[in-house]
């Protein structure tokens, strides 16, 4: 019997976990501002305590590269490619953890049609990281060939099944996380009991790995701590009362002229940036005019970290499946209500506008499902004054190609929805002079295309009332995005409703949802969207409601109300209260009884979602309602 089999194995399964370890260790390092309420020691427990993550990474692999022994040439080409392909993966997990402040998980579906801009992209915004790893590649590419030279062919005789079983036993045991009951499952990470922690204790391969061996299975929702059905019966009737109060109505600015709609979701615009939210730099000076004269409220939570969830949060004023949006899912056929189809309803005519590819993460073929008649993204767009970035074309070319639409295109009244490609990337064009708002050159860099967005946005909103007076903004970030630590922090975005002839400007004091714009619209330019019977589970700003707002980040699952913020680990139940205070979240000491009534509010609202979203019965949120 040879040992060459388990040789070949464990070669290539310590080579893959010492990358994955060694990543993980770079990951806190590159990404240390993310964690700076973290000590070191705390980081090194995280990453180790993840070793069952690395196991079944290293173990996938090392099975994977065993299946082609029979061939030597054709092992060691596939082996190396492999190995490379895993410190390729860990350090874009890197990447994106930057941007977004989660792992890679479904995204890596759509990664191969924006391979080449993800590339570009990391290669301008970390180009040393992204030189040292493509150097350490090669030497490690090399390193390997080398090491392998002597490598031998297996000969399918009497033993070769019976070391394959062996192979095949000892993968399941690490995959399968060791001696545990369950399969594992990336979001066991969170059983740390600490979100910051799980972040560093899970790897992206074994994430990647998990994603795309249950790509074909359906989507499934995360389980959520229970409340009783009665109990949660009565907490949802206190969240959403069917008596309305006398005050209900007050400042109810119904506008009777059907005007035109335009929902602009700007692209990664972060609440921590922008200068009206608490930022230093004031690097969007037209949108900070337009916001002092809008109706908005203190700040707004994103419904999600990618353009696909904010667009179902703002559209179809529900929560998304936590961590996970419905496009190009099982969940994406179910019918919702829809603002854009309101609209549509009473004639008016609809488009989406995208800088960025139509394809990206399937993003027009999504809105259309939630209404949008027409839908056009880069490569519709012809004429342009710049040159791409990574992306897509910049903000002003998008703009004048809706302008254009707009004119011989689509029909008054008409609702569009727009999402620019400025600033998913940091890259201005070359004739535009760069200002320096930072010392950090990133950061120099980012709000200098902030800026950059701001003046195409306020061109184009001056441009389109001097044509169509009778037209309502409605600016809101699809999701936040670069480099920001913090849960709360990573879904605050900026929100106005903008029209100088129609709206009056209104400062609400509260925080608001992406969920709470559909109905607001909808109050504002049809009636009364609670008479429709519309699954819309946000609330209008007309109307004297409870409000409250969510987010779920990395495990945690945010709730807030009166300037009350919960977090929720849902793998351990376990609960932080924060009071909000200057576009802040700051900790409190005690989690008082008001506190715990929070949480009730948080599960009973979630988990009824989820059950709802994942049985395709949105539409019937509000039947627990005494009638």
């Amino acid at each position: 019997m040879s040992f060459n089999t388990y040789k070949n194995y464990f070669t290539i399964f310590f080579i893959t976990l010492t990358i994955v370890f060694a990543t993980k260790l770079i990951f806190y390092w590159y990404l240390k501002p993310n964690f700076t309420s973290i000590s070191f020691n705390q980081a090194l427990y995280a990453i180790i305590w993840g070793y069952k993550f690395d196991l079944a990474a290293a173990a996938s692999i090392a099975f994977f590269v065993n299946l082609f022994d029979l061939n030597k040439l054709l092992y060691r080409l596939i082996s190396a490619s492999l190995i490379i392909s895993v410190l390729f993966l860990q350090i874009s997990d890197i990447f994106y953890f930057y941007e977004s402040s989660r792992h890679i998980g479904y995204e890596i579906t759509d990664a191969y049609q924006d391979a080449w801009s993800l590339f570009l992209t990391a290669y301008s915004q970390h180009s040393l990281l992204t030189n040292l790893t493509i150097i350490t590649a090669i030497i490690l590419f090399v390193f390997y060939l080398y090491l392998s030279k002597d490598f031998k062919a297996e000969k399918f005789n009497r033993y070769y099944l019976l070391n394959k079983l062996v192979v095949i036993f000892v993968s399941v045991f690490f995959i399968r996380g060791l001696t545990q009951s369950i399969p594992l499952n990336p979001w066991q990470a969170n059983q740390i009991g600490h979100n910051v922690l799980s972040s560093l204790s899970l790897n992206a391969t074994y994430n990647v790995i998990y994603t795309l061996t249950n790509q074909g299975k359906k989507l499934n929702k995360l389980t959520i701590p229970e409340v009783s059905k009665q109990k949660a019966q009565s907490l949802l009737e206190n969240l959403y009362p069917t008596q309305i109060s006398q005050d209900d109505n007050q400042n109810y600015p119904i506008i009777k002229s059907k005007p035109n709609v335009v929902f602009l979701f700007l692209e990664s615009w972060s609440a921590t940036y922008l200068k009206p939210y608490g930022a230093i730099h004031d690097s969007t000076p037209n949108f900070n005019k337009i916001l002092s004269n809008a109706m908005r409220t203190d700040i707004m939570l994103a419904g999600g970290h990618r353009t696909t969830e904010g667009i179902f949060s703002t559209l179809a004023s529900f929560q998304n499946p936590l961590g996970k949006t419905i496009a190009k899912t099982q969940l994406e056929s179910f019918k919702y209500h829809s603002i854009i189809n309101e609209l549509n309803n009473i004639g008016y005519g609809s488009a989406f506008f995208q800088g960025t590819s139509k394809e990206t993460s399937g993003t027009g073929s999504f809105v259309q499902n939630l209404g949008f008649n027409l839908s056009y993204g880069k490569r519709d767009i012809k004429n342009r004054i710049y040159n791409e970035n990574f992306w897509g074309v910049q903000d002003t070319d998008l703009y004048n190609y809706v302008e254009n639409k707009l004119t011989s295109t689509i029909k008054e009244p008409f609702v569009i929805g727009i999402n620019g490609a400025t600033t998913h990337d940091t890259i201005i064009p070359d004739e535009i002079r760069e200002i320096k708002f930072a010392d950090d050159q990133q950061l120099n860099k980012m709000l200098n295309a902030f800026h950059f967005a701001d003046t195409a946005l306020i061109n184009f909103v001056n441009k389109t009332l001097q044509r169509f007076p009778n037209t309502v903004f409605v600016l809101l970030a699809d999701h936040c995005g670069k480099g920001i630590s913090g849960n709360f922090e990573n879904y605050a975005i900026p929100f106005a409703i903008y029209s100088p002839q129609l709206i009056e400007a209104k400062f609400y004091n509260q925080i608001s949802s992406q969920r709470d714009v559909a109905p607001t619209v909808y109050d504002l330019i049809i009636g009364n969207y609670k008479n429709s019977q519309l699954a819309f589970t946000g609330k209008s700003l007309f109307r004297n409601e409870k409000f409250f707002s969510d987010y779920y980040h990395n495990g945690v699952l945010g709730w807030i109300e009166d300037n009350k913020i919960i977090e929720i680990n849902l793998a351990n139940n376990n609960v932080e209260c924060y009071i909000h205070h200057d576009h802040l979240k700051k900790e409190v000491t005690l989690c008082t009884e008001e506190y715990n009534a929070l949480k009730d509010n948080a599960l009973a609202f979630t988990s009824y979602s989820q059950s709802l979203i994942f049985s395709g019965k949105t539409t019937e949120f509000f039947q627990f309602q005494k009638k």
